[in-house]
């Protein structure tokens, strides 16, 4: 009975540092609020992925542009996002992000996390 207790102890602490490490890789960048125009977002740092998680209510987002100083990438997300649902985007590769335009729709509240 003993040695399965410090088994239980093992098995949390190692989905505990499992979940850390994966937290340490996202950046949050911006707290939003569906609805209105677009969203510009600073970034300022290399990515290589993108994370909308729907914080409240349902979100519905059209389009992410990846600004690369003068560069744009446009990304067609189209994904209506229900509250605590995520999108990835990922990018082809490292690149220096210097800024987010967000097209959204919707009345809930999003997060934007780069990796």
């Amino acid at each position: 009975m003993r040695k399965l207790h410090w088994i239980n102890v093992g098995v949390a602490v190692l989905v505990m540092v499992a979940g850390t490490a994966f937290a340490k890789d996202w950046h949050k960048v911006a707290d939003l609020s569906a609805g209105g125009e677009a969203k510009e977002v600073t970034v300022n740092r290399e990515v290589s992925a993108i994370r909308l998680v729907a914080e409240t209510a349902t979100v519905t987002v059209q389009t992410v542009v990846v600004r690369e100083g003068a560069n744009k990438t446009p990304y067609t997300v189209a994904a209506r996002l229900p509250m605590k649902d995520n999108h990835d985007i990922k990018l082809p590769a490292r690149v220096a992000v210097s800024g987010l335009r967000i097209s959204d729709a919707g009345r809930g509240a999003y997060a934007v996390y780069v990796k």
